[in-house]
């Protein structure tokens, strides 16, 4: 009889399901995160109700006009409660019918990530997983892959076939124990994104082995795959082996149960060398930092890098079949000029060479939403973030054409129905990825130019693998009124524990359905209503590492990108504001003054230890500038925005966000002005000259807009204090 158990994050069934005819994400909300309930026409109702969880109503509203879904065939009235910014607890109502609990928090998804992230941890190789960090899920080592024989297909002069290696560590794949490096790419470099891009988001533990060491948990998780991942390459040529496997797929049993198998590496591949040449160069940039912890370790990664790009281009069609002998999963790929791209992508990030550029432009991959087959967009991804230090060769105002336009026609799908980006054409085998790497791509397109439609979209992805699909489930287990209780992964089916591994996202709605023959009859054969909560659903239901990584992503984003909420409206007196525009005024302005003005800041940025960006103009001239070690790339389009509005009103960015903020207003959303152009967040002030008026800026981003506002007014009192320049 198997153990019952409950995890923290199963406790959310303690508030009871409500009805599954009203679909809402059934984990939560941070506050100011856009919000919609989707409702059948067929309930009859006009109008919507939020309850709280004493039932009183705390919002009501009228239901959106009815429109067809195609992917489940329905037709559906939208609710929008975005409004509610409350913390709290909280359904949605529409007549007699009650939706899911969920929340509303600050915090909201904190929980989620974590457990998305230590999924990872829960699929390792090479590891006993203890008590003390897996709980219930502890389980002794599996495949310590110390002994590895090379297939014949990879067999060569210096490792003949037979030939004993060590390839421990990484990460299982999916449900099945077998380790796949096109695969561990595109989940290794997404973990990496994530924390390149949002390192505030992962400052928390999240309870493994590594934590407390003074490394990002996030990061020590990536470090186990990518220490595998460098076994994989041959040291002779530097190519690399497609995978780690058995010559079958391993039984229903635990991994160490199945260690006994022999396990082999079988042929190189150009798609895994590219991949992992993709995938070593970021790391070595995310890894620099840390060259005093592990020395040498981010300069052995890029050289391992260029040299399966040397390998790949020596070998550019070399397509990966499963050996007669072989039949776990293949990841073939005919179509490499993807890979291509993204390695030359990342190469040029990290060495600046012009030979990789060119071999990018060359390579000119189509932008699509990426997945392990079609990498390009990853590409895009990272060259859209280092776009303000890129050394010429790649041109910026195409990368930010490429993914607006990208984000453009999701967003444009996402306006009916459900309102997510997801289309009949994208629910395939890991549909629920396909969905959260568009909200990834609509996230890259939001942090070049705050359209609000992009992250309203990306919300909707993950709105709709926590609860707002056609299903109602929410496909992430351990989470909602609804989740996913029987996923295909091993470990889960073994175990004996009653709950699968937390924070597991399922497979999702697959129209193929593949297994239908081993599995009870699919509910539908519509696309979006394509799924089994089942254990022999490996089509529809099974887990896999390139499926969890986007969650991560996706949820860090949107913990990192939507606005706070306005909650202090009259903390700062405008006459205060005002007062200081009036006293921090100059009796003239010239090239020499805004360079002194802007050491000023930078002494300043260094001694209270800030990373930001400063930037001093006059008129449209920039006369200084300089970003902190490790600032953001896109501190620079924060201080466009800001400049513009200092423009605009001929006050600080300050003192416009709190004249919004104190007239009930949303700064975020000022009437008249395109918010892709204009930001009323602090940090912007405006260069005074006596007789003159607003003569240029005096800019700093990268902090809470308070603290940039508070760092610029500390620094010209500094400089305009009596006896100085």
């Amino acid at each position: 009889m198997k153990r019952t158990v409950f995890a923290t994050a199963l406790l959310t069934l303690a508030a009871g399901a409500g009805s599954a005819e009203i679909k809402v994400n059934a984990v939560g909300f941070l506050p100011q995160s856009h919000k919609l309930a989707v409702i059948p026409q067929a309930v009859g109702a006009n109008r919507f109700e939020v309850v709280d969880a004493d039932g009183k109503v705390v919002l009501d509203g009228a239901l959106d006009a009815a429109s067809r879904w195609a992917p489940s065939g329905e037709t559906v009235r939208v609710a929008d409660f975005s409004a509610l910014t409350q913390a709290g607890a909280y359904r949605v109502r529409v007549g007699s019918l009650l939706s899911d609990p969920f929340t509303v928090a600050q915090d909201g998804y904190r929980a989620l990530g974590d457990a998305a992230l230590k999924a990872f941890y829960f699929n390792r190789s090479a590891i006993a997983l203890t008590p003390q960090f897996a709980g219930a899920w502890a389980r002794p080592a599996g495949h310590p892959d110390d002994k590895v024989l090379v297939h014949a297909s990879a067999a060569s002069k210096a490792r003949p076939q037979g030939a004993v290696i060590a390839s421990p560590k990484g990460w299982y794949d999916a449900g099945d124990y077998n380790k796949y490096v096109v695969n561990s790419g595109i989940s290794t470099y997404t973990l990496l994104a994530a924390l390149e891009h949002f390192p505030d988001v992962f400052k928390r533990d999240i309870g493994i082995p590594e934590s407390g060491n003074g490394v990002p948990d996030i990061l020590d998780e990536a470090l186990w795959n990518l220490d595998w991942l460098l076994t994989m390459q041959d040291p002779a040529d530097g190519g690399v082996y497609h995978k780690l496997t058995n010559l079958r797929f391993d039984g229903i049993v635990m991994p160490h149960a199945a260690s006994t198998t022999p396990r082999y590496v079988v042929a190189k591949s150009t798609a895994a060398a590219l991949d992992f040449a993709a995938t070593m160069a970021t790391a070595s940039r995310v890894l620099a930092p840390y060259d005093a912890k592990w020395p040498g370790l981010s300069q052995r990664m890029l050289a391992a890098a260029q040299a399966a790009w040397r390998w790949a281009e020596a070998h550019p069609n070399v397509v990966f079949k499963n050996p007669k002998d072989v039949v776990t999963g293949e990841y073939g790929d005919a179509q490499l000029a993807d890979e291509f791209a993204w390695a030359a992508a990342e190469l040029f990030i990290a060495t600046g060479q012009d030979g990789y550029a060119k071999a990018f432009m060359q390579r000119d991959a189509a932008l699509t939403t990426p997945g392990w087959d079609n990498v390009a967009a990853l590409g895009w991804m990272s060259l859209a973030h280092h776009r303000g230090r890129l050394k010429p060769g790649i041109d910026r105002a195409l990368i930010d054409r490429r993914i607006d336009a990208l984000a453009s026609q999701l967003a444009a799908t996402a306006d009916g129905g459900y309102r997510v980006p997801l289309a009949s054409k994208d629910i395939v085998w890991g549909s629920n990825a396909v969905i959260l790497n568009q909200g990834m791509m609509l996230l890259q397109a939001y942090r070049i130019n705050g359209t609000p439609a992009y992250l309203q979209a990306a919300q909707s992805s993950l709105d709709y693998v926590l609860g707002r699909n056609a299903t109602g489930y929410t496909f992430v287990t351990g989470f909602g009124a609804r989740p996913v209780m029987h996923p295909h992964h091993r470990p889960s089916m073994a175990d004996g524990v009653a709950a699968p591994v937390p924070g597991w996202l399922a497979g999702g709605p697959n129209p193929g359905q593949q297994d239908a023959k081993d599995c009870p009859p699919y509910p539908s054969k519509l696309p979006a209503l394509s799924y089994l909560d089942h254990a022999c659903s490996y089509a529809a239901n099974e887990v896999a590492i390139n499926w969890n990584a986007p969650l991560v992503y996706v949820t860090a984003a949107l913990s990192a990108l939507t606005p706070h909420a306005m909650t202090d409206t009259a903390t700062v007196s405008l006459a205060a504001l005002l007062r200081e525009e009036q006293q921090l005024q100059f009796d003239r302005f010239d090239d020499a003054t805004a360079r002194a003005v802007g050491a000023q800041l930078v002494a300043r940025a260094e001694r209270e230890h800030k990373t930001v960006t400063i930037q001093v103009t006059r008129g449209d001239a920039v006369l200084f500038k300089q970003a902190m070690p490790g600032a953001s790339p896109d501190h620079a389009d924060w201080i466009r925005r800001k400049n513009n509005l200092v423009g605009r009103t001929g006050h600080s960015s300050f003192y416009t966000h709190n004249e919004v903020r104190q007239g009930g207003g949303d700064h975020d959303a000022l009437p008249g002005l395109d918010m892709r152009d204009y930001a009323a967040h602090g940090g912007a002030f405006p260069v005074i000259v006596r007789g003159q008026g607003v003569v240029g800026t005096v800019t700093v981003s990268g902090l809470p807009g308070p603290d940039d506002h508070a760092l610029v007014v500390a620094a010209l009192k500094d400089y305009l204090a009596p006896g100085s320049p």
